[in-house]
């Protein structure tokens, strides 16, 4: 599960570290065996207890330190809500708590590879019947008011010889309706999940926190899965650098899907559950899409189909007003959006080199970031650093914008530090990655030597 938490996480050197820390030790009745695998924010051991092995997941203690203990507790007690709640398409939640200043879950010990692993090897005609199982496990968290909210190949697991298919990793489990959550911070809404499997509304965090809004995001990303098992590859794997591409291509591109083999209303089903617009595909696309349809005769199933191709061809071609004041804003969206985890890239590329970041939007709707970097003995920086970054949209319909920088070291930015232009073109191209990145190491180098006055970002000014 991609969150976002950072590249401080447990890599595999502290995984192992971990390994020897806890091997044979008993955790709530549980004997912890070996390591399995690692990721940003935990560890998975196979452990055993009187009923056999079990998945012991320890969560990295430093994340937990800094983004709140209470906060990380929330989201333990919300997959600890599933305790009791079986399905055999989802992972079974056995306990949790703390251990040695660790917050820790257990879980059903699955013996399979993940289906982002196994993707080619599933047989075709096990297709169809491994997505009515994912869309029970679905149907089952609705059920109880509960959203997965990062349904991905990498959070399925598949047994028995691709019998069997099983959802897996709650831990942006969320509520249906419930206010101001621990994936929220200071009352706004932060981008949770994983980027590539993300709707469109999710990824600006413009989804309504209802039954229908939840359920247009699952909708969305279980039709992202059956893409990738019908197309034997991942949704978007050709957007995923940088990550400013990636952005662009959730909110504007249409995926191809298409098979000569795979039966035609499960084709169907996977176009309508990615139409971008959520009120659109909730209109076209239900949990029983993804089903055999019910027996018709052969005339009356072929114009359902075509009427089904017909509607989704059209609300993929329909175009709003040539550069509306819609369109402007929701470039400007986009494109702020991408540079939050554009500068978040960064930093988790550079640890060493860069403080942690504070990335503010300065309104709801404003074209502008800031960029604060605390001060750091370590590094040398010693009143901080602040970037701005302002965002000028020269052509929604081309998808052109500007992109202006402007730095001073200090950490409250000085409305005299001149910005300088270090991108104009078309966003589609995420061109301006390497431009941002300069930026950051000029104004940092700046800051170091102490110097006074703005950030001289002259040189990567557009000619």
């Amino acid at each position: 599960m991609d969150t976002g938490a950072g590249s401080s996480g447990v890599d595999s050197a502290k995984a192992k570290e971990w390994e020897e820390r806890f091997k044979g030790v008993t955790i709530d009745n549980w004997t912890v065996k070996s390591l399995i695998d690692n990721g940003k924010s935990a560890a998975v051991f196979l452990a055993e207890g009187h009923n056999g092995a079990v998945a012991l997941k320890i969560f990295d203690d430093e994340i937990i330190k800094r983004y709140g203990d209470d906060s990380q507790i929330t989201r333990i007690d919300r997959e600890l809500t599933l305790v009791g709640k079986s399905h055999p398409n989802m992972v079974g939640i056995l306990g949790g708590g703390l251990y040695d200043g660790n917050h820790f879950i257990v879980m059903e010990y699955l013996d399979g590879p993940s289906l982002s692993r196994c993707l080619q090897d599933v047989p075709e005609t096990r297709i169809p019947a491994l997505v009515e199982q994912l869309v029970s496990a679905c149907e089952f968290l609705e059920d109880h008011g509960l959203a997965h909210r990062d349904i991905k190949p990498a959070n399925i697991v598949i047994l028995d010889d691709f019998q069997r298919l099983v959802l897996l990793d709650f831990g942006v489990l969320k509520p249906v309706g419930e206010k101001d959550g621990p994936t929220d911070v200071d009352g706004q809404r932060i981008f949770i999940g994983t980027l590539q499997y993300s709707s469109p509304e999710f990824l600006l965090r413009k989804e309504t926190n209802d039954e229908d809004g939840w359920r247009a995001l699952s909708l969305y990303q279980v039709g992202a899965v059956v893409h990738d098992l019908l197309m034997r590859r991942p949704i978007f794997e050709e957007f995923v650098n940088p990550y400013a591409a990636l952005v662009n291509a959730v909110q504007f591109e249409h995926p191809n899907v298409a098979s000569e083999t795979a039966p035609s209303y499960l084709v169907d089903a996977c176009r309508m559950a990615l139409v971008k617009d959520p009120s659109k595909r909730l209109s076209v696309c239900t949990w029983d899409s993804f089903r055999p349809p019910s027996q018709l005769s052969a005339a009356e199933e072929a114009r359902k189909r075509v009427g089904q191709r017909a509607l989704i061809a059209q609300i993929e071609a329909a175009a709003p007003p040539s550069n509306s004041a819609a369109d402007v804003a929701e470039l400007l969206d986009t494109v702020i959006e991408g540079l939050k985890i554009e500068f978040r890239r960064i930093r988790q590329a550079n640890t060493t080199l860069i403080p942690p970041l504070e990335v503010v939007r300065t309104a709801v709707h404003s074209d502008e970031l800031i960029i604060r970097m605390q001060p750091s003995e370590s590094l040398g920086l010693v009143k901080g650093l602040t970037v701005a970054v302002t965002v000028s949209i020269i052509d929604a319909d081309a998808q052109a914008i500007g992109i202006l920088v402007s730095a001073i070291p200090a950490l409250e930015h000085s409305v005299q530090a001149p910005k300088v232009e270090v991108f104009r073109g078309p966003y589609s191209s995420g061109a301006y990655s390497d431009r941002i990145e300069a930026a950051v190491f000029i104004s940092l180098d700046h800051a170091q030597q102490n110097l006074e006055g703005p950030v001289n970002l002259k040189e990567l000014g557009v000619v």
